[in-house]
């Protein structure tokens, strides 16, 4: 997330912070489609918590599971890595590349999943980025038993 994060701006970076304090209450519907989302049927538009790292984002999981809210277990993971950005909330265009881990968080399928993030949305604009490994943390269409 670091890398999104420099090269969408500050004003990203205050957009990803807003979002984290309420995540519950994003809608990816007020967010508009990246330029070529239309073209590319393999674009993804979300907001989710993404990290730097598949451990990064098994340890937010495993804090998740564990009943430790988003914000907090976010934050618990970023002061593990000595790193603020390690993981956090970002609103992105990616690809999928590959499941890495499913579990169920409150009776829900979430999924540890490798991605390439190809663009940031900093609140007003879709920018661009280099293609960038991250990994997002998902949840499933289904239901946990």
């Amino acid at each position: 997330m670091r890398t999104v994060i420099r090269h969408l701006g500050t004003a990203a970076a205050l957009l990803l912070a807003g979002l984290a304090a309420h995540a519950g209450d994003v809608n990816i519907a007020t967010i508009p489609d990246p330029p070529d989302a239309s073209a590319d049927g393999g674009l993804i538009v979300g907001v989710g918590v993404i990290c730097n790292t598949g451990a990064q984002a098994e340890h937010y999981m495993r804090l998740r599971v564990d009943g430790t809210p988003l914000q907090p277990a976010v934050t618990t993971v970023n002061e593990r890595a000595h790193e603020p950005s390690a993981c956090g909330m970002a609103a992105i265009a990616f690809r999928l590349d590959k499941t890495m881990d499913t579990q169920s968080i409150h009776g829900r399928l979430v999924s540890i999943v490798r991605i390439s993030v190809m663009a940031g949305y900093d609140g007003t604009r879709w920018a661009p980025v280099p293609p960038l490994v991250q990994y997002a943390v998902m949840e499933e269409d289904g239901y946990a038993i």
